[in-house]
Parts: C-alpha cells; sequence; structure tokens
C-alpha cells in the first residue's frame, strides 16, 4: 500500500552555505523536512547572489548552516537567478 510523505516541518530563515574550495555566501533559506517511508529528508530553495552561488552549484557537495547554528549537508540541483534549490545528501538530524 502507498503511503504519501509526511512533512515534518518548514524552516526560514538566513544562513551561510559553504563548498570546499568556494567562499561562503549569505542567503536566505526555506527548508521542507520530510518523511518519506523510514527515512528522514530535506529539501528547499536557497536565495542569495546568482554570482555568489555559481562556484557552490557546480560542487557536488555542500554544507549549510542554519540560524540556530546546526548544519545540513546538501547538494545544489538547480540555479536560476537568484534562487538555488538543494536536496539534502546525508542524514537529517534534528534542526
Amino acid at each position: 500500500m502507498f503511503e504519501p510523505n509526511e512533512v515534518l516541518k518548514t524552516l526560514t530563515g538566513r544562513g551561510l552555505v559553504s563548498a570546499e574550495g568556494c567562499a561562503s555566501v549569505r542567503v536566505r533559506y526555506r527548508i521542507v523536512v520530510e518523511r518519506r517511508g523510514n527515512d528522514v529528508v530535506a529539501y528547499g530553495n536557497l536565495h542569495g547572489s546568482c554570482a555568489n552561488l555559481r562556484p557552490i552549484w557546480l560542487e557536488p557537495d555542500a554544507e549549510l548552516r542554519l540560524a540556530n547554528g546546526r548544519r545540513l549537508n546538501i547538494s545544489l540541483t538547480d540555479l536560476v537567478g537568484d534562487t538555488a534549490e538543494f536536496e539534502s545528501t546525508g542524514p537529517v538530524g534534528p534542526l
């Protein structure tokens, strides 16, 4: 039987996104934390400078540091203008 995904929470705020070899970028974020079967995943949008986000978009692994200091391993999956889409790449702990 198909069970729908369960949205656990949605977070918004300001943070920093960084990747190895790239300067950190200040962003506004919107994160959706969702349960998919036995897994918890996160995905959402980042809003920041396109010129500064582009080098991070080209890297496979990045990290988003939230306003509360927590960190989330992510990968930027799309970049259009000043908006990037991302999804989590590792375990999603308490945010």
